[in-house]
């Protein structure tokens, strides 16, 4: 059994080509520790020293800084839609958080417009279907999370498919945000949110109680037998993610990892990259990653490319049209 590739969980800014990096920041005269290729892959790649979420974060900075225009949003959204098309994949949810983006005087709207229009050019040339999640992040004013609520409809019917809670999650619990997902529970704006990655299972049981379908991460839902029978009963998605878990030290004991007993078990588990030049991979090394650990059998991998299409925020019509061309 053989099959094309879909992911849920796939960082913009996180998944830069280093070559844009710098020909960006020399059109646009932004200062970036070097220009040079191999010194800038060390500065955009987190290292094997990482400590945790916190510090992985970091590696964020020189990204966003030079995606601050029409030009470079729309160019890296291009860009990496072609990457995921060349690699296989038929659908990606792509995700970023619009506030990140208005240092040089961009409005919101423009952002997410520039972001839109870029995955539109690639889709006109390969086949290959991204939409576009939007990040609310954890350490900013709870009112920019309205902000975001507020685009996600505004683009609902133009690309954009739902709204995600990212960052610290140690240091920022979602339910700064309450108000936002209950409102976002009324707008019919679905939702995903970081959990169950630097804190336990109870970040998952508070991603849930805020009405998550879907959880970025969740690895470390095994920590509640209750929590794993809840996820399984009631068809919330795993976005798993082992390697830029492997460098967030999410688990202590890698080991264990529990992808593949979530699948035995009836979870609804995708394999997704997080951060394609963060993290220095790509779907195929996210399989290779695992052989060491918890190998997994084509039909497993199968299983979570047709999980990530059953869990988009799409229409059912979409999501039966992808499954048509799932299999090779």
């Amino acid at each position: 059994m053989k099959c094309k590739k879909a992911e849920l969980h796939l960082h913009l800014d996180g998944s830069l080509r280093p070559e844009s990096v710098i020909d960006i920041a020399k059109l646009e005269n932004i200062e970036i520790p070097t220009y040079d290729i191999d010194e800038i892959v060390e500065y955009l790649r987190v290292d094997r020293e990482n400590k945790d979420l916190v510090e992985y974060l970091r590696k964020f900075d020189i990204p966003c800084k030079v995606m601050q225009s029409k030009y470079s949003l729309e160019r890296t959204a291009y860009e990496l839609a072609e990457d995921l098309a060349r690699e296989g994949y038929i659908y990606a949810e792509v995700r970023f958080a619009p506030h990140l983006h208005i240092k040089g005087g961009l409005k919101l709207e423009e952002v997410v417009e520039a972001a839109l229009e870029g995955f539109g050019r690639a889709m006109e040339r390969y086949d290959i279907r991204c939409n576009l999640l939007l990040c609310i992040l954890r350490h900013r004013p709870t009112e920019s999370g309205r902000d975001v609520l507020d685009l996600a409809k505004k683009y609902s019917k133009r690309g954009v498919v739902g709204i995600d809670l990212a960052g610290d999650e140690k240091g920022y619990p979602a339910s700064l945000f309450e108000e936002t997902f209950r409102d976002a529970k009324e707008a019919g704006i679905p939702f995903t949110i970081h959990a169950g990655e630097a804190l336990g299972a109870e970040s998952v049981w508070e991603a849930i109680r805020l009405g998550a379908s879907r959880i970025g991460h969740g690895i470390r839902s095994y920590e509640d037998r209750e929590l794993m029978e809840y996820l399984r009963d009631n068809e919330i998605y795993l976005e798993c993610c082992p390697i830029s878990n492997y460098q967030t030290k999410a688990l202590e004991d890698f080991k264990s990892y529990p992808l593949k007993s979530y699948l035995d078990y009836g979870l609804k588990v995708c394999l997704n990259t997080d951060n394609k030049t963060v993290s220095n991979t790509n779907y195929n090394k996210e399989i290779e990653f695992l052989e060491d650990y918890t190998p997994l059998t084509e039909e497993d991998i199968c299983r979570m490319s047709e999980n990530a299409i059953r869990g988009a925020f799409i229409s059912n019509e979409e999501k039966e049209r992808l499954l048509k061309k799932l299999y090779i």
